[in-house]
């Protein structure tokens, strides 16, 4: 395979922008590695089998799959605090935890306006090397719970996950966001 001749150092400004230079430099070099938690691969697996008698079923898993997606392709540009930003942060934990959102519509997601009320929350973790990588950890439904939801889920994040993923992946480290 041939390398990019406009990827190699130095950099070299093309005489003429077009959106494939720019979203090419600008995106594709920059993209983390996105990694499932055991607890969510057999959770989206278990979807994938129930999905294919089911109609609904199937629209909700091809709606994970898009956002799950959007993170892969995107990465930490899918973030942000507004309604339809398919991610947004979990500001009670001490980590770089985001959850993805299928509910209300987002980018990815624009006709989910009915329950569930999905959270897919996932950590950033440094790579030994300076790679960093998004580690998927669950996904749950928080219709009727609102806020009251974060709480069990993070502890539950934060108390054993993260422990379990770097006691199995130990070049991986959660990135910390403040302490208590």
């Amino acid at each position: 395979m041939q390398s990019d001749p406009s990827l190699e150092a130095p950099f070299k400004p093309p005489a003429v922008y077009t959106v494939d230079s720019i979203y090419y430099r600008g995106y594709a070099l920059i993209v983390p590695e996105v990694l499932y938690h055991p607890k969510f691969a057999s959770q989206y697996e278990a979807l994938a089998s129930r999905a294919e008698g089911s109609d609904d079923l199937m629209e909700l898993f091809g709606e994970i799959s898009a956002l799950l997606r959007a993170l892969e392709d995107f990465g930490h540009d899918i973030e942000g605090d507004q309604p339809d930003d398919a991610s947004h942060p979990i500001v009670i934990s001490r980590f770089a935890t985001y959850a993805l959102r299928r509910t209300p519509p987002t980018n990815f997601t624009p006709y989910a306006y009915a329950p569930p009320v999905l959270r897919i929350p996932y950590v950033w973790f440094d790579q030994t090397g300076g790679n960093e990588i998004a580690v998927v950890m669950l996904a749950g439904d928080k219709a009727g719970l609102g806020y009251d939801w974060y709480p069990g889920i993070v502890n539950q994040i934060e108390g054993t996950m993260i422990p379990e993923w770097e006691r199995r992946n130990p070049k991986h480290k959660a990135q910390v966001r403040r302490t208590r």
